[in-house]
């Protein structure tokens, strides 16, 4: 507790000039390791060589009032990633990040398949995302699973997705979310508020296999993730330029639910292309609406969009799609 300063000095040797070439990880600057009823308040935690704060099989994790900050170039800076914690309340806190800022996950196949421990119950709330490949995160290590989950009156600014959810083929049939709410939240100068991504191409060595990219569907095995419900609501986003929403699930395993209520999206006038999600293949999108595929159930309710090129609302390979009070200005 305290308005101390704990600093990584990742900006001195090469943590991040050469951080591809080191033989093992980069070191965290705060790693818990199966711990209890652990609180962080007040603190600021800075220049990690890697991720700044790393949570691990632990319970009941608070973290209040603190700020974490590395520069917006810094390489795999992420603010905190808890794996496989129970009960995690992140509050007033501020991320001025090189990477995500909040990164939720579970572990990669073979230690979900060992462990079977799952992110559960966490909670972010009033906090403030600047910078960064997200503002929050689920994955793409989510082996797992990842349940019972809300972000709630947030502000985002100048990342490059906002709401984000990244896994792929290979991550397990135990790699399933669920029960997860976003609602009043800010984005100002988000390129894609809103990505769901079951093509994630990064982090391992098969990441571009036909495997990984195939857009057939492929047999479902133990292999194959599931995404389940998510809601998201009450959300003012202004200045965006990619995309206002990309959903993107797997043709063998569509994403359970999506609702979409009371959001709007402006976008920049002088908005620039760029790719809405880390998939093989994927191309420059600009100002593109309302975009999903393979998705089981669609909910869009009292949805704006301002400047968007093209259709508004794509939704392929969606069975039931419904939407009320949807505009385009």
């Amino acid at each position: 507790v305290g308005r101390g300063t704990i600093d990584g000095n990742g900006q001195n040797g090469d943590w991040w000039r050469d951080f591809q070439s080191f033989p093992a990880s980069r070191p965290r600057v705060i790693f818990l390791n199966h711990t209890q009823n652990v609180t962080l308040h007040g603190v600021t935690v800075k220049n990690g060589p890697s991720w700044h704060i790393h949570p691990f099989f632990s319970q009941n994790f608070s973290m209040l009032d603190c700020f974490v900050t590395a520069p917006k170039d810094s390489p795999n800076t992420d603010g905190i990633d808890p794996e496989s914690c129970d009960g995690v309340d992140i509050i007033g806190c501020r991320f001025s990040v090189g990477d995500d800022c909040v990164a939720v996950k579970s572990g990669k196949i073979d230690m979900a398949r060992k462990y079977q421990t799952p992110a559960d119950h966490h909670t972010v709330r009033s906090c403030l995302m600047e910078f960064g490949h997200g503002a929050v995160t689920l994955g793409s290590e989510l082996a797992a699973g990842i349940r019972n989950l809300s972000v709630t009156n947030c502000y985002f600014h100048a990342t490059d997705r906002g709401l984000r959810i990244k896994t792929r083929r290979g991550r397990g049939k135990d790699s399933v979310i669920d029960n997860v709410l976003f609602d009043n939240i800010r984005m100002d100068k988000v390129l894609t508020p809103i990505v769901i991504n079951m093509w994630y191409n990064c982090c391992d060595p098969d990441r571009y296999s036909e495997y990984v990219w195939c857009r057939d569907p492929l047999p479902v095995d133990d292999r194959t993730p599931h995404l389940g419900s998510f809601a998201f609501r009450n959300m003012e986003c202004t200045g965006a330029e990619v995309a206002a929403c990309y959903i993107d699930g797997l043709p063998e395993s569509p994403i359970d639910q999506v609702e979409l209520e009371n959001i709007t999206v402006d976008f920049a006038a002088d908005a620039k292309p760029g790719k809405p999600s880390m998939r093989n293949q994927n191309e420059d999108r600009c100002r593109l609406g309302l975009y999903l595929d393979n998705v089981k159930r669609v909910r869009v309710k009292n949805v704006k969009l301002s400047g968007v090129e093209g259709r508004a609302l794509t939704a392929e390979h969606c069975p039931d799609v419904a939407a009320e009070d949807f505009e385009e200005r």
